[in-house]
């Protein structure tokens, strides 16, 4: 089955951030969406190669952008400066996370009633902090290794 990938911008505010959505191109109409959030690294192939494969298996990838377009980390070094912030000010990191949710959501590949977020380690956290806003058309979480670091 073929597969569509492209990068999505969205915005948080002032922030522009930059998703990679996976589909398959075959298929028509509006399917359920998996959100993908990063480890602290922020998006990298591995979260790519992830949307992809839940797009073959019949699912929209959506891996979205905690720190910003353009914003990445080093996967083998320290990135508690990128993720530093988001764990300072939960509320900016709950805005963060919904803002990813509606980009999501107005994909037209996307069924805006069907959509799940999963995360690995701080990507779990935020998959958990999204859950906990409760946030319209989010139907599941699941977080991985994730952080339980409650907000303040």
């Amino acid at each position: 089955m073929p597969l569509h990938a492209e990068t999505h911008d969205y915005a948080d505010g002032d922030t522009l951030c930059e998703g990679y959505v996976a589909y398959e191109s075959t298929r028509d109409g509006p399917r359920p969406c998996v959100l993908i959030a990063h480890a602290w690294d922020g998006q990298n192939a591995i979260i790519r190669a992830m949307a992809e494969r839940f797009a073959a298996q019949g699912y929209v990838g959506f891996a979205l952008d905690v720190y910003g377009k353009g914003v990445r980390g080093d996967v083998t070094g320290d990135n508690s400066h990128l993720m530093g912030p988001f764990m300072e000010d939960r509320a900016l990191l709950r805005r963060r996370m919904c803002a990813a949710l509606q980009a999501a959501r107005r994909h037209p590949r996307v069924d805006p009633t069907r959509v799940a977020v999963l995360g690995y380690c701080f990507g779990g956290l935020c998959a958990l902090d999204l859950a906990r806003a409760a946030p319209e058309g989010l139907r599941g979480a699941v977080s991985v290794h994730g952080m339980l670091h409650p907000p303040r």
